[in-house]
Parts: structure tokens; C-alpha cells; sequence
């Protein structure tokens, strides 16, 4: 359970700045396989209070809404391509740091030089991003994107971090008495 939602929150992290450029339903869709109702209607609300927000405070024209959404439409899916093959080289580095465990120092090498550069990479598209943007928005609607983006990421984690402390401590006397 708290694997998924910190799992879904990430996604919300993506999702949100993919929402940003106008509630785009298709391109938002999750990687983390969660179709209840509640995700459903929780990045449809998301979808249209960004989008809004976004246009709004940017002062974006139609065409400049349309090519945002096709922008973030090809870097989201990469960087969350991207995030999942983190998380699968973690844990094989998990897998190969166990205590009481030999590691395998050519596997670890493998992973370690595998994870650098997929970091290397994730910030790259960012960078690829921000020039594509900057052939249909001005430097100031940039700016302004990136920071309600930054904003937007502080805050969907500042709440996944108070949520899995409700959670451990929720927890802790969720047990039988010793």
C-alpha cells in the first residue's frame, strides 16, 4: 500500500505537469496501473484545474495551449520510461547490496554506471524540453511554467511525505501490545 501510493504520487508528479499545458486525458494516462474510479476522477480534477491555471497565469494563445500539450506529450512519457527502469535498477542494486549477502561487484558496476547515466539522461529532457518550449513561448512564460511546475512537484511531494508519516505512525499501534 505504501509502495503504490508513493508509487501514484510520483506519477502525480509527471501527470500534474503534463496537466499544466491543458488537461490532455490520452497523454496523461498512468504507468502505475491504477483504473479505480477514484485515480480516474482524481487526474480529471487535476487535468482541469492546471490546465486552466496554466493558460490563465501564462496567457497562452490556443495554439500556443496546443503546442505545449503535444510538447509534454513527448517528454512525459519519456522521463516516466525513464522512472520505472530507476526503480528496476534500484532494486536490483537493493537486491545486490542485501546484508549477510556477497555482491556481485560486476552486476553492482553494471547498475551503479546504468543509473548515472539514465540520471544524466532524465536531466537531458528537461533541457530538450525547455528548448522545444522556447520555439512557441516567450522566456517569461517559460519561467513561469518551470516554476509553477517546481511548485506544483514541492507540493505533491510535501503531501506524499506527510501521508506515509500518517501511515508509520498509524501503523506503529496498529499491532498487538508486546
Amino acid at each position: 500500500d505504501g509502495a503504490l501510493l508513493g508509487d501514484l504520487m510520483r506519477r502525480l508528479v509527471w501527470m500534474v505537469s503534463l496537466a499544466l499545458a491543458v488537461g490532455s486525458g490520452p497523454v496523461l494516462a498512468q504507468d502505475d496501473g491504477d483504473d479505480s474510479p477514484q485515480a480516474a476522477a482524481m487526474r480529471q480534477q487535476i487535468e482541469t484545474r492546471f490546465g486552466a491555471q496554466i493558460q490563465q497565469v501564462l496567457g497562452l494563445t490556443d495554439q500556443q495551449a496546443v503546442q505545449l500539450r503535444a510538447t509534454l506529450g513527448v517528454y512525459g512519457p519519456k522521463r516516466r520510461a525513464m522512472e520505472r527502469e530507476e526503480r528496476a535498477i534500484k532494486q536490483g542494486l537493493q537486491g545486490q547490496l542485501r546484508p549477510g549477502v556477497a555482491a556481485n561487484a560486476d552486476s553492482v558496476a553494471r547498475l551503479t554506471d546504468r543509473l548515472l547515466a539514465l540520471k544524466v539522461s532524465y536531466a537531458q529532457t528537461f533541457v530538450d524540453e525547455d528548448r522545444e518550449l522556447a520555439k512557441f513561448l516567450t522566456a517569461v512564460q517559460r519561467a513561469q511554467f518551470q516554476v509553477m511546475r517546481e511548485r506544483l512537484m514541492a507540493r505533491i511531494e510535501e503531501i506524499r511525505q506527510q501521508r506515509q508519516q500518517q501511515r508509520m505512525q498509524g501503523g506503529a499501534g496498529a499491532g498487538p501490545p508486546p
